[in-house]
């Protein structure tokens, strides 16, 4: 739920009360500015209902969505009390010109006047940068440098309001309240004190704000370091200058610059196009260098130069070498001052130099072409400041993203190639195939940042990149088929044992149903032979039919241990452990089995496990002459592992060939996706592991690019 769906609708209502409220009482003081020709004119109120309107408009956006952030109240504060200050100033000015209406009134109205601008200017410069982005201070620690500011302001408008003489919006008026108090300096002191430890304290709160801020906030920061670095510098010049020019004027560019304030604000935190700001303060600072430059340049040729040269009045020709003069280095000195500010902006970036010599090292060490196309895709981003750097592979007909790097968190997605060649990709401001052996095997993408253009250098990096490139992208498409060749040989190799398998158990089934039926009707029917024979008074026919009997019953015991060991039922019904335990009896060898799962698992998964065990067990009797063995189950849903322990003469692995039984359990452990180990040494037995997985792994050695940033 949103910070506006949990603040509403109390929130909402009340944030756009108070916005309302600020606007009426401006529309309220221009009304009566209008009926009592109180002589404001149309350029301060529309000063002053611009003002009202940003902070009461900005106050209601921020306050209604994000509730919880202080800032949004901050600014309703701010335009409500603007406006009534509006109201109490036209009241005033009417009442000094008029003389109409209670005296003490007036001159209150005077009063409050001469101080309105105080908490416009002084509360958004002081709480705007502690509280910015997200209404809260950026620890506890910071709350004295808040009670500072609060305190200093309070301070400031009760010294300022009691300071005996003229007011200063009026200057024919005493100040109805002042006093004349030796306590008063003092207080004005520690007043200004407290108000400057909480503009510095602000501005030093924010900057170890942005030091500590990532991603989003540290774009947030941006704006509002931005409007205060311009109204820093603005500001001071104006009140320098103020007295030198016209007075509306240059009152409007210091409030244009104190409104920037909560403009640059508002749009941080209601996150609209965050990220424009770096080209807003890069495309500043460059024009800002180049018309210094330019000055400059005129200032010393045409100024210098013609003050120390015998020339006429007007200096036509040295205008033109100056003209000349920034014409030829005009080009290289923007070149020049574009790359300082996008370091200034964007931080360092690889110079080609450095991009091609790391790529050559990465591609030469890399012994996985997936973890070299994720360092290729970094270094592009870092050598050309790109926002996302993209590595991409053509294969079967796809062109598909396999390493992303750089700010941009957008992941890229598979396009079909347009006739074997490129195809257009949105948003990319280039894009460069790469190609071995004449052959289109992948391409290296680049997408610049709002207002960053491709310039010639960005291209022949790439370019260079790309030719680098063609060797590992060509080594990738083999690896992946490779890999996916060899899933093909495991799934093939894993539907042979299962059908195997399968014939064994309907084999085992045939054996059960028919011939082993058959044999037991047999067997009856020779017994009813044998009765009757008896009856009739021939003993030797019946013994005949006892002994054909008895060899019925042998060949049924022979056919059923035959069914057995091609599919044991067992296995089926009660489970591993207890399948392995009745083969056990019949080892030749003393066996103990121990379950420590207690599970059951998939059937085929079973017949790899006991195949595998019962192989095992003829081993240690055939060849290694075992006296006892000792197999053991464990495992989890995940997996299952068997292990079979024998104390026979044990073999060295490393120069033993494997024989029959140990080909055939390795051949079966792979096509399930296991894993096989033999531990043995002459003289000390054998311990024989298999793990297997619950389900086949069947891992691409490639796996297609996720979207995740390096």
């Amino acid at each position: 739920m949103s910070e506006a769906a949990a603040g509403a609708p109390w929130a909402s209502r009340s944030a756009w009360g108070l916005a309302g409220l600020a606007m009426l009482l401006t529309g309220g003081a221009f009304v009566v500015a209008q009926a009592t020709h109180s002589g404001v004119g149309l350029d301060q109120m529309a000063l002053f209902a611009t003002i009202v309107l940003v902070f009461a408009v900005l106050g209601g956006l921020v306050a209604s969505r994000h509730p919880t952030n202080a800032i949004g109240w901050l600014f309703l504060g701010v335009a409500v009390c603007e406006g009534i200050a509006w109201v109490i100033g036209t009241y005033a000015d009417y009442w000094i010109q008029t003389g109409s209406g209670p005296t003490e009134v007036g001159r209150a109205a005077a009063w409050y006047s001469n101080l309105s601008w105080m908490p416009l200017v002084l509360v958004p410069s002081t709480f705007l940068p502690l509280l910015f982005p997200n209404g809260r201070l950026l620890s506890r620690r910071w709350r004295p440098v808040a009670w500072c500011a609060g305190l200093g302001i309070a301070g400031a408008l009760v010294t300022v309001g009691l300071e005996p003489g003229y007011l200063t919006e009026y200057p024919k008026m005493m100040n109805p309240y002042g006093v004349d108090s030796a306590l008063l300096d003092p207080l004005t002191i520690v007043a200004v004190a407290l108000t400057l430890t909480g503009l510095v304290g602000s501005a030093v709160s924010l900057i170890l704000r942005f030091r500590r801020a990532r991603g989003q906030e540290r774009q947030q920061i941006k704006w509002l370091a931005s409007a205060a670095a311009l109204a820093a510098v603005i500001v001071p010049i104006m009140v320098i200058l103020y007295d030198r020019m016209n007075e509306s004027l240059a009152t409007f560019i210091v409030m244009s610059c104190v409104l920037g304030l909560p403009v640059a604000a508002g749009v941080a935190i209601l996150k609209y196009r965050l990220y424009d700001i770096d080209v807003v303060i890069n495309k500043s600072v460059v024009l800002v260098v180049l018309v210094g430059f330019i000055t400059a340049v005129y200032s010393v040729i045409v100024v210098g130069l013609g003050s120390l040269l015998p020339v006429g009045d007007g200096n036509l020709g040295l205008a033109i070498v100056a003209t000349a003069v920034v014409a030829v280095v005009f080009e290289p000195v923007r070149l020049r001052v574009q790359h300082w500010a996008n370091r200034l902006v964007y931080g360092r970036r690889a110079s080609p130099y450095e991009t091609l010599a790391a790529m050559t090292e990465k591609i030469g060490d890399s012994v996985d072409p997936g973890d070299a196309l994720g360092e290729a895709a970094r270094l592009l981003a870092e050598g050309t400041g790109a926002a996302q750097a993209v590595v991409w592979v053509a294969r079967d007909g796809v062109l598909t993203p396999r390493a992303a790097a750089g700010d941009d968190g957008v992941a890229p997605a598979s396009v079909a190639l347009a006739g074997g060649e490129l195809p257009v990709l949105a948003g990319v401001a280039l894009v460069e195939p790469v190609r071995h052996e004449g052959k289109l095997v992948g391409a290296l993408s680049l997408a610049k940042r709002p207002g960053e253009g491709v310039n010639s250098t960005d291209r022949r990096l790439v370019a260079e990149l790309a030719g680098q490139a063609a060797l590992l992208l060509a080594n990738t498409r083999l690896r992946s088929r490779l890999g996916e060749r060899l899933v093909e040989l495991r799934t093939s190799r894993q539907r042979m044992i299962i059908a195997q398998d399968r014939a064994r158990h309907a084999l085992e089934r045939d054996l059960h149903d028919g011939a082993q039926q058959e044999l037991v009707a047999l067997k009856v029917k020779l017994g009813l032979a044998r009765t009757i024979a008896t009856r009739e008074g021939v003993p030797v026919l019946a013994d005949e039919l006892e002994e054909t009997a008895q060899i019925a019953d042998r060949a049924v015991d022979t056919l059923r241990d035959v069914a057995r060991g091609i599919y044991p039922p067992l296995l089926e019904s009660e489970g591993l452990a207890a399948a392995l335990s009745a083969q056990a009896r019949g080892a030749g060898l003393a066996v103990t089995v121990l379950d420590r799962t207690g599970l059951r698992y998939p059937r085929e998964l079973e017949a790899t496990a006991y195949f595998c065990a019962l192989e095992a067990l003829r081993n240690a009797v055939k060849h290694a002459d075992a006296t006892h063995a000792h197999v053991e189950l464990d495992g989890s849903d995940a997996d299952l592992a068997v292990t079979v322990t024998d104390d026979g003469n044990g073999f060295d692995p490393e120069s033993v060939s494997r024989g029959d039984g140990l080909t055939h359990m390795a051949d079966r452990v792979d096509a399930a996706g296991g894993i096989l180990s033999i531990d043995s040494s002459p003289g000390h037995g054998t311990t024989i592991t298999l793990t297997l997985p619950t389900l086949a792994a069947a891992a691409d050695p490639l796996p297609a690019f996720d979207g995740a940033m390096p």
